[in-house]
């Protein structure tokens, strides 16, 4: 494509794990326009808000941002690389902390420079800007068709980004940057406007949530039951949900490299409790941060003896969560 300029690396990817990134100026060979432009097929096809019209459920699956980062010119000059910020984990050191998180595969090479650092930045955030406004064409045409009030738009990630915190990219450990995600929701006709939930909600509550919402009757408890809370209820009287735990997990097979061994997934799993994150690693030491006194999570405290007792309650939530429509690969976490 002769429109596409990106830099070429005989490195493990550009500038050594740093994700590689690009400029394209032809807008249609961008992922995110020709998704978003599939969207805008769908609601102009299927005539939602017409006469008679039946009710629409829509899903745009958007892949950035996420390597290769290709984006437009005039977005990027908006983001001078010698202003972009350097993490301050950068550097971070990982001592007192599982040996993976020395080895895994998006760890930067010592060699990677600041201003290195500081292009790949520059790149994401400009992807990100450009998601944004793709968004923005989506929410236009509901308010050209007359809708927007009465459609429930919700925009969710399934992961952060580490973008060099802890001097890693992309996803896979269980750092804040990496296992927070966006959840924006808008429904003028519906909800409240206006509303910050700032207790921790699960990614597994978004279905549940939506049902409520949309008034269907979620599957009976059971092997059909539904994992995740809904919040709806919270939404519509604009109050703030319960606080309850949050888990995530992750295998090696995508830690370490991209391996189909069965031994290699269900390895690392997550509970946030309050301000305490427990991550249960199978074949490594513990990790517990404080996130309270210590956001940047640089300080593994499962080894101290005074929190014996944190670490043991955390791992009983972790047991009783797998447990629930049983354990498979994650036996190792009941014991």
């Amino acid at each position: 494509m002769n429109n596409v300029y990106l830099k070429s690396s005989s490195a493990i990817t550009q500038y050594r794990n740093t994700m590689e990134f690009g400029v394209i100026d032809d807008p249609r060979q961008q992922r995110t326009t020709w998704t978003v432009d599939r969207a805008l097929e769908f609601l102009d096809e299927a005539d939602p808000g017409g006469d008679g019209a039946e009710p629409f459920f829509l899903f745009v699956s958007i892949k950035d941002p996420h390597p290769i980062m290709m984006v437009p010119p005039d977005v990027l000059a908006r983001y001078p690389f010698d202003q972009m910020p350097v993490p301050p984990m950068l550097r971070d050191p990982l001592e007192g902390k599982p040996s993976f998180h020395q080895q895994g595969k998006f760890r930067i090479d010592e060699p990677v420079s600041d201003a290195q650092i500081q292009e790949m930045i520059a790149h994401y955030y400009a992807l990100i800007t450009h998601i944004d406004a793709q968004v923005g064409r989506m929410l236009d045409r509901l308010e050209q068709r007359g809708i927007a009030d009465d459609t429930l738009v919700v925009f969710i990630s399934d992961h952060g980004e580490l973008l060099g915190d802890h001097g890693f990219t992309e996803k896979v450990l269980m750092y804040e940057s990496s296992v927070r995600g966006p959840w924006l929701m808008r429904w003028p006709n519906g909800m409240p406007a206006g509303q910050r939930i700032r207790t921790p909600v699960d990614g597994v509550d978004l279905v549940p949530t939506l049902l409520e919402l949309s008034r269907v009757a979620q599957p009976d408890a059971g092997t059909d039951a539904i994992d995740g809370r809904s919040l709806g209820a919270d939404l519509l009287a604009a109050r703030q949900p319960e606080p309850a735990p949050v888990f995530a997990e992750i295998g090696d097979g995508i830690m370490i490299g991209n391996s189909a061994d069965p031994a290699h997934f269900a390895t690392h799993v997550m509970a946030l409790d309050g301000g305490w994150k427990y991550v249960r690693n199978r074949d490594e030491i513990d990790e517990l941060y404080d996130l309270a006194s210590d956001p940047s999570e640089m300080v593994n405290l499962a080894l101290e003896a005074a929190q014996r007792p944190r670490v043991s309650a955390m791992r009983s939530l972790i047991a009783d969560m797998v447990g629930k429509t049983g354990p498979d690969h994650y036996v190792w976490c009941t014991t």
